[in-house]
């Protein structure tokens, strides 16, 4: 994935940069002493350089032969005055026949050629790619036999000043490889503000920086997009991977589907009861309904569940070997913080993998949920008085219960609530007929009546 953005990046790059002016790859070694050995002569390059009270020697050292350009600048603003003459020093001594074996150069060791730049008129140049201005002087441009090389530069005119920038540009085949073009972008900025003294700021008006600044640009923009793909897979992906839900609005007044869902024989099922919502309510019945129908008329083998004040631990200890977790109803707000507490969310999502089938009951069904702020629309408290109320989201929408129970003025408090209808597509309003019924990506209604839609 990093490779894709880094060559998304630098194709952005080149394709800002290849229509402008032509480029040299800069070389600053105005800071480097001694010496500087040439690689690739035929390549283009500018050495921007500095001498600082004696000649700087260029070497060369090619098995083939080769042209060779080369070309002195000045920069107007840091070295207006200055004028630089170079010598081409052949060092080995071949001899060397054109292809049709007519003798095009014998060479001895010495002086090859001088480029003056005492008796030579010096042009002002402007650098379209980097926006800079120049003196620039007398070029040299012959094809030269395999052999060691040396060019020394040095100021025209006898008593020059050694002091002094200049740029020595060389050779005529451009190419850019990823490794070129974030050299020039590391380089150029130090160019411009260290060597050149000209605005920092200019350089994001050459060619070179108007294409990162779009490149950077694109390269957000594709990031934020692949960033909301990924989030979109990874959603889907955590959906898909909850198993079986069955997600009521009464409990087991869906007795009916449950059974459906059994692997094994009743009496072979094991239940985890969870009662943890029902603590706060005054009146039980509904728990202790849940519980007869449960352990005396379907025969499962159920162990009653108090996850507050447990650790994570502790409740994957009672939950693991169950086949059903059954999560009661009671008050949402209670509940959902018990769970936060003790990262029931984490524990019902490996749970799920493994197999195990979860039934919510009204305050269960919610907070499997994206939010349980439908809790609130039926009169639900906020006894615990909890600031987010973002669900387990083990499916992807939110949740109403007991809509059979009041429809009129349940119908106006969520059309008050949700009053676009694309923000009521991501609701499911049951009634206490109703459940719905996950299985792996597979989300349907099943009981009684239809589909209740505002």
């Amino acid at each position: 994935m990093k490779r894709l953005f880094l060559l998304l990046f630098l194709f952005s790059i080149f394709l800002g940069v290849a229509p402008s002016a032509s480029a040299y790859q800069p070389r600053l070694i105005y800071l480097q002493e001694g010496d500087v050995q040439i690689n690739s002569p035929e390549l283009s390059q500018a050495f921007y350089d500095e001498l600082t009270g004696s000649p700087r020697n260029y070497f060369i050292d090619s098995n083939v032969s080769f042209n060779l350009y080369i070309n002195l600048w000045v920069p107007e603003i840091a070295n207006r005055d200055g004028r630089y003459s170079a010598d081409v020093y052949i060092l080995s001594n071949r001899e060397y026949s054109g292809e049709e074996g007519e003798m095009l150069f014998i060479s001895n060791e010495g002086d090859l050629s001088t480029i003056d730049g005492q008796n030579y008129e010096w042009s002002e140049y402007y650098d379209e790619f980097g926006r800079d201005y120049y003196y620039k002087g007398r070029e040299f441009d012959q094809k030269l036999p395999a052999g060691k090389y040396r060019i020394e530069v040095f100021p025209s005119g006898f008593g020059s000043n050694y002091d002094g920038k200049y740029v020595l540009t060389m050779g005529k085949t451009e190419s850019y490889d990823a490794k070129a073009i974030l050299n020039m972008y590391w380089q150029m900025p130090l160019l411009k503000i260290q060597f050149l003294k000209t605005s920092s700021l200019q350089f994001f008006l050459t060619p070179f920086g108007i294409a990162g600044v779009g490149a950077v640009g694109a390269t957000l923009i594709i990031l934020a997009i692949l960033y909301y793909i990924i989030g979109v897979i990874s959603e889907a992906i955590k959906h898909k991977k909850a198993k079986t839900l069955l997600l009521t609005s009464a409990g087991m007044q869906m007795k009916e589907e449950i059974v459906k869902l059994l692997q094994k024989p009743a009496y072979d099922i094991t239940v985890a009861f969870i009662t943890t919502a029902a603590k706060p309510q005054a009146n039980l019945d509904y728990v202790q309904n849940d519980w007869t129908i449960m352990k005396e008329e379907m025969g499962f083998n159920v162990q009653e569940v108090d996850i507050e004040g447990k650790k994570e631990a502790e409740v994957m200890k009672l939950l693991q070997l169950k086949d059903i977790i059954f999560v009661e109803g009671g008050n949402t707000f209670y509940l959902l913080k018990a769970m936060r507490a003790c990262n029931f969310g984490r524990i019902i999502r490996k749970l799920l993998k493994l197999g195990k089938v979860y039934i919510g009951s009204s305050a269960g069904s919610i907070v499997a949920g994206r939010t349980i702020k439908t809790a609130d629309w039926y009169g639900d408290k906020n006894i615990v008085r909890l600031r987010s109320l973002k669900g387990l989201n083990l499916v992807p929408f939110d949740i109403f219960c007991h809509f059979n129970k009041n429809p009129e003025a349940f119908s106006a408090i969520i059309l008050k609530k949700l009053p676009w209808k694309w923000q009521r597509r991501k609701l499911r309003i049951l009634t206490d007929e109703q459940a719905i019924l996950v299985q792996g990506k597979e989300v349907d209604l099943i009981g009684k009546g239809n589909k209740i839609v505002l």
